[in-house]
């Protein structure tokens, strides 16, 4: 167990430092897989919540902790994107990318008063499409990952009533790569831009949990939004000399994004320690992410001192059913199901996010064992299918087409080793 622990532990790190830690397989640029234990079950946990990644979920649910708990968990995940339009199909080359969660809770006064910490990756996407292929003018290759760190503090000031505040410090890492179509236009070959940047910001989350009777509970959590400023540079090479008198360019790249608002509710029914359903509800105010004004400083050649990039997009729901079912104290088996809109209109939709609505089924188990099962582990697996949807858009023209249609399927496999103290 203590060599499994260090092997989990240096893929842990790992997992937080490397480039390629994020996947294409989420509502926009959402991420959530949070915790093995609610993702098999749909993540339908805001009004259950009772473990420590409760921190992520609903803060409220720290106080039914009845020792300090210590969770790492990892989530693999393997998107498959293809493209096709009339003569053209191309597939979106991809890793298994591996987004880990890591999370500390503990009681303070039992019963109530508890505090915890948090890591997750919660947003981001990450993949490459051809050098030459369909939207090499817009996009080829792009990465965004975003860190949260959310301590966390909860007080239950009634025997049935919890509150929950938690502080949410965000990091940010994006990179873009697309070629520039000097081809088109004179003799060269096309020219190369890349496009880094990096930035943080700050928010909180919030949430109540209220124990209707022993079997029902309700739940309600909200997620603040959060402004995170950007600094980059963008580089671009391979400019004809005879045209411009120079081969490359460099500036200073600087814009900010939104982080938008969530807000979820969830209604429990437990039936004992036997078994327990959920169903949750969550609205995102996707509507922030609405236009990016990238500021470039000199003033690019090709691009000016402001680059609009409109985006447009739209607020979505999303519904959430899962449950688990006790085989023995110490063998639980889960399930879930999930639908999530998409938020991106067909007019704005570009390669790097080309997604639908989508469905997702889950399943999973948990087992827990040691001196008062005090030591656990969970696992998840989920097949994500996305609705089909052909796009006609504007995006890439007039030096080319991204309409088509495009057809995603996402696996994730997701496992957590948990200790309690």
């Amino acid at each position: 167990m203590k060599r499994l622990a260090f092997v989990y532990t240096c893929i842990l790190i790992f997992s937080f430092c490397g480039k390629n830690v994020l996947a294409q397989g989420a509502a926009g640029l959402h991420n959530p897989v949070f915790g093995a234990s609610a993702l098999a079950q749909g993540n339908a946990f805001v009004a259950r919540a009772d473990d420590a990644s409760a921190i992520q979920f609903n803060p409220a649910g720290l106080t039914q902790l009845q020792g300090p708990q210590v969770s790492q968990g990892v989530s693999f995940i393997l998107p498959s994107v293809e493209y096709q339009n009339n003569s053209v199909s191309e597939d979106m080359d991809t890793n298994i990318n591996i987004i880990p969660n890591i999370y500390f809770a503990s009681p303070i006064i039992k019963n109530k008063l508890a505090a915890g910490l948090g890591i997750t990756v919660p947003y981001g996407l990450n993949g490459k499409w051809d050098d030459d292929g369909f939207s090499r003018y817009v996009v080829t290759g792009f990465n965004l990952r975003i860190i949260n760190i959310n301590p966390t503090i909860t007080y239950k000031p009634l025997s049935c009533l919890s509150i929950g505040v938690g502080f949410d410090y965000y990091y940010a890492n994006s990179s873009q790569e697309s070629r520039i179509p000097f081809s088109l236009i004179t003799s060269t070959p096309d020219g190369h831009s890349d496009l880094d940047m990096h930035g943080d910001g700050f928010g909180y989350n919030t949430g109540i949990l209220y124990n209707i009777t022993p079997h029902h509970s309700i739940g309600v959590s909200f997620r603040s939004k959060a402004d995170i400023n950007f600094d980059g540079k963008l580089k671009q090479s391979g400019f004809p000399v005879g045209v411009f008198g120079f081969d490359r360019f460099n500036s200073k790249a600087t814009t900010s994004a939104t982080i938008p608002e969530m807000l979820s509710f969830g209604y429990a029914y437990r039936h004992g320690d036997l078994w327990s359903i959920e169903a949750d509800v969550q609205w995102t105010n996707w509507s922030r992410f609405d236009i990016l004004n990238i500021g470039l400083e000199p003033p690019n050649p090709l691009r000016g001192a402001e680059v609009e990039d409109v985006r447009d997009w739209h607020n979505t729901w999303s519904f959430a059913l899962g449950g688990e079912y006790a085989l023995s104290e110490a063998i639980k088996v889960r399930g879930g199901y999930t639908f999530h809109e998409s938020p991106v209109p067909s007019e704005t939709l570009e390669p790097s996010i080309p997604q639908s609505s989508r469905h997702g089924l889950f399943t999973g188990l948990g087992y827990s064992w040691g001196k008062k099962l005090n030591k656990g582990i969970d696992f998840a697996y989920g097949a994500v299918f996305y609705e089909n949807r052909n796009v006609n858009s504007s995006v890439g023209k007039p030096f080319g087409s991204t309409d088509g249609h495009y057809d995603i399927i996402t696996h994730i496999m997701a496992i957590n080793f948990n200790y309690i103290f």
